[in-house]
C-alpha cells in the first residue's frame, strides 16, 4: 500500500480538518513518503514518528494549531501534566514518543488524537472497563457527541477513499490550514 492510500484511509479526517491528528502505522518511512512531506507540510501538515519497532514504524499525523488546542484544554492539559508533560507542543511530542517506550501504547495518545479529555480520564481510570459506548476510542463521556463523532470521522474517511480511487491525489485531498 502506498503511502498516499495510507494517509487517505487513516488519516483522512486530519487531511480535512476535521480532527487534530490521527496515526499512521507503516512499515518504513520510504523515500517516497518523506517526498510527501514537504508538499503537505505546506498544508499544514506535520509528521512525527512516536515508534519504530520490529520493522514497523508509528507517525502521528497532525495539524499543529488544532493539537495545541487540543491540548491546551483544561481537562486534557490536566491530565498531560500528571504524566510529566510540558505545555510546549514539541516537548509533549517528544515526551509522547518516550512514553511509548515505557508502555506499548500510552492511554493519553487519546488526547493527541482528538479524543475527548472525559473519555480518556475514564479510560485510565477504568482500566478500559466500564464504558458506555465503544466505537473509535472507548467512552466515558457524552454518548450522542462521541456517535456524532465516530459518523463523522467514518464519514469523511469514505469519502475521501472514494475520491483517491476516482483519481484524486493526496495534494488535492489535504485541505490547508
Amino acid at each position: 500500500m502506498t503511502f498516499s492510500r495510507l494517509l487517505t484511509e487513516h488519516a483522512s479526517p486530519t487531511l480535512a480538518g476535521l480532527k487534530c491528528a490521527c496515526l499512521v502505522s507503516l512499515k518504513s518511512l520510504s523515500t517516497p513518503a518523506e517526498e510527501l512531506m514537504v508538499p503537505l507540510a505546506k498544508k499544514g501538515l506535520r509528521f512525527f514518528p512516536l515508534r519504530n519497532k520490529k520493522g514497523m514504524a508509528l507517525l502521528l499525523v497532525y495539524r499543529p494549531k488544532m493539537l495545541r488546542k487540543a491540548l491546551a484544554e483544561e481537562n486534557a492539559r490536566e491530565v498531560l501534566l500528571t504524566l510529566g508533560y510540558e505545555e510546549d507542543l514539541h516537548k509533549a511530542l517528544v515526551r509522547l514518543r518516550e512514553r511509548f517506550l515505557e508502555e506499548d501504547c500510552p492511554h493519553e495518545i487519546g488526547l493527541f488524537l482528538n479524543y475527548p479529555a472525559q473519555d480518556v480520564k475514564g479510560f485510565i481510570e477504568n482500566k478500559g472497563k466500564n464504558f458506555k459506548l465503544s466505537g473509535l476510542w472507548k467512552v466515558y463521556g457524552d454518548e450522542e457527541e462521541a456517535r456524532d463523532l465516530f459518523r463523522r470521522y467514518e464519514k469523511c474517511r469514505r469519502i475521501y477513499t472514494s475520491c483517491y480511487e476516482k483519481g484524486k491525489n493526496i495534494l488535492q485531498l489535504c485541505i490547508t490550514a
